[in-house]
């Protein structure tokens, strides 16, 4: 099976990627010095994009100033953090959306899930005041789990055998992951942002967002997205075959200095979060 997952990665046609205006977009978007009307320009190139730009801007998420009707408008009103995020939720939403078989869960639960844990690891990011950029931590969020949609292609024809071993399994699933595929979820979601030339945050976040402790260069960025995550899980969005066994980790509330009570506040925004973003799940 690891052979063949192998060979996904070698031929890039067959995996999911970022479209070339994407691309160029999110590189130029991450250089300080860009100017609005060359990423403007740029952005304009796809009509598709210009008119999710556009629509997400306006939406009551984004809670524009004034409305939005042109993408340079969209750039200068919501600045350009905003709209890279907006791009990417647009670009991402096809590949997130997909309704994973294997994991058996649901396109919109699987979208639900990946909003949510982004929205509450940029809340629990600013309200702890960590020193991490928070448009950052909502794309991070937005993607750790992403490597499942790589491992679901493969999973039906191991499910049954998968399924039976899990129910007397007492262990991570992610560790049976690696049994049957030769990659857990967190290494494929890794090596996709590798091949798409995601920054190196991004990549620890989706290696590590199960086991915090392991993260090296970007602890505090891959602590904060395993604790929305597992709050996210609790909370009954987008619980998949593995259910609850990824355990909260202690050294990750000590990285963050998230405590018992902010745990219990966090749960509790779930759905009003869940309702704030039922519109970028629509549109």
């Amino acid at each position: 099976m690891k052979e063949k997952i192998d060979q996904l990665f070698q031929n890039e046609a067959q995996l999911p990627k970022m479209s070339s205006v994407v691309s160029k977009v999110m590189e130029m978007a991450s250089k300080p010095d860009v100017v609005i009307a060359d990423l403007a320009k740029e952005i304009s190139k796809d009509p598709g994009l210009t008119a999710a730009v556009i629509k997400l801007s306006n939406s009551a998420y984004f809670r524009p100033s004034k409305p939005v009707k042109t993408v340079q408008e969209s750039l200068m009103t919501l600045g350009i953090k905003t709209v890279r995020e907006i791009i990417l939720l647009n670009e991402t939403k096809g590949i997130l959306k997909k309704e994973l078989k294997g994991y058996q869960v649901d396109g919109e639960a699987n979208w639900l899930h990946s909003l949510i844990v982004a929205e509450l690891a940029m809340r629990i990011a600013v309200q702890k005041k960590l020193k991490i950029d928070k448009d950052v931590v909502f794309t991070a969020g937005l993607l750790h789990n992403i490597g499942k949609v790589i491992l679901s292609e493969f999973f039906p024809t191991v499910l049954m055998q998968f399924r039976t071993e899990l129910q007397n399994y007492e262990g991570l699933y992610t560790e049976l992951e690696a049994k049957f595929f030769g990659y857990t979820h967190q290494e494929a979601g890794a090596k996709l942002l590798t091949k798409w030339n995601f920054p190196e945050e991004l990549i620890e976040v989706a290696k590590f967002y199960t086991e915090p402790e392991k993260a090296v260069h970007f602890p505090e960025l891959v602590s904060v997205v395993h604790i929305a995550n597992c709050i996210v899980l609790v909370g009954g969005m987008g619980i998949d075959i593995g259910g609850l066994r990824i355990p909260l980790s202690p050294k990750a509330l000590q990285i963050t200095g998230v405590t018992e009570g902010d745990l219990q506040m966090y749960y509790t925004l779930l759905p009003e979060m869940a309702k704030h973003i039922e519109e970028l799940i629509s549109v």
